[in-house]
C-alpha cells in the first residue's frame, strides 16, 4: 500500500493529529496554527480519507497499523498523539498496540473506548444514494442530503469532502463504500492489546453526549493515568468551536505545564 498523506509544521516535540469520520487533516488547520509555536505538528489523513489511499479493510485496528507504518516511514520515534472521534478511537488502538513504544502523551477528543449506537447509518445511506456520475453541482448534492441530514452545518462538513475530479465528475474525498462496510467495527470499542501507561487527557465538549460520567470505569480500565477537561459551550467538535481554548488546554498538557 502507498503512503498515508500528512503535513508537518512548527518546531518542538512531535504531535500527531488524527481527524474524525468523513474529515481530513484540514480539520485541525486552525488549532495547528495556535500550537505549532512550541510543537512540531503532523496532521495526517486517516486511511480512506482525504488524500490518503484507502484499504480493503478500514477497521479501527487496521487503520491504527497503517498510521504506525506511516510514523515508521517518516522516521518518527518519539511523539505525542491526539485523535478526535474516529481519530480518537484509532489513537486508542495505537496506544494499546505494542508497536507504539515511542508514544509519550495521548489526548482523546470527545470519544470513549466503548460501543456506540450506529447513529451515522442514515448519513451513510444518504451519501451512498447520491449518484455522483450524474451530479451537476454541490447544491444538488446538498438538496439530496437534506432529508437525512437536517443540520446545515453537518451537511456543509460532509460536502467539504466532495470535489470535482479531472474527469469533471464529482467524487468523495473519503471511501464511503468501504467505511460503510466497516462501520459496525468502527462503532465498537477499539481493541487494545495492552494497558496504556502514558499520561492521557480526555477532552469533552460540554454540550456533547459522546463522553459521559458512565464512561469513567471503562477509561480507568484501559488507561492508568487519565485526566479530563471539559470545554463549556462546545459540542462534539471543540477544536472547531472553541479553537483558542482547545489549543491552550492541549499546549499545557503536551508541555506538562
Amino acid at each position: 500500500m502507498s503512503r498515508l498523506h500528512s503535513q508537518q509544521s512548527g518546531n518542538g516535540p512531535i504531535l500527531v493529529m488524527l481527524h474524525g469520520l468523513f474529515g481530513d487533516l484540514d480539520n485541525f488547520r486552525s488549532v495547528a496554527l495556535h500550537m505549532e509555536r512550541g510543537l512540531s505538528i503532523v496532521r495526517m489523513d486517516l486511511p480512506g480519507h482525504g488524500k490518503s489511499p484507502s484499504n480493503e479493510s478500514l477497521t479501527l485496528e487496521n487503520m491504527a497499523e497503517l498510521v504506525l507504518d506511516e510514523l515508521a516511514a517518516l522516521g518518527i520515534r518519539q511523539y505525542h498523539l491526539l485523535g478526535h472521534s474516529l481519530g480518537g478511537k484509532v489513537a486508542m488502538a495505537i496506544a494499546g498496540n505494542p508497536r507504539a513504544k515511542g508514544l509519550q502523551r495521548l489526548c482523546i477528543v470527545d470519544i470513549a473506548p466503548k460501543q456506540y449506537p450506529p447513529h451515522h447509518q442514515e448519513i451513510f445511506d444518504a451519501l451512498l444514494s447520491i449518484q455522483l456520475d450524474v451530479l451537476e453541482d454541490r447544491r444538488q448534492a446538498d438538496a439530496q442530503l437534506k432529508s437525512a441530514v437536517t443540520d446545515a452545518g453537518v451537511r456543509a462538513f460532509l460536502l467539504k469532502g466532495l470535489y470535482q475530479h479531472e474527469s469533471k465528475r464529482f467524487r468523495w474525498r473519503f471511501d464511503v463504500k468501504q467505511l460503510a462496510a466497516d462501520y459496525p467495527n468502527i462503532s465498537r470499542p477499539p481493541k487494545m492489546q495492552q494497558r496504556v501507561d502514558v499520561p492521557t487527557l480526555f477532552i469533552k465538549g460540554g454540550n456533547s453526549d459522546y463522553l459521559t460520567a458512565n464512561d469513567e470505569a471503562g477509561i480507568k480500565h484501559h488507561f492508568s493515568d487519565p485526566s479530563l477537561k471539559i470545554i463549556v459551550g462546545a459540542g462534539h467538535w471543540p477544536h472547531a468551536e472553541k479553537p483558542a481554548q482547545f489549543s491552550r488546554i492541549c499546549t499545557d498538557f503536551f508541555h506538562d505545564r
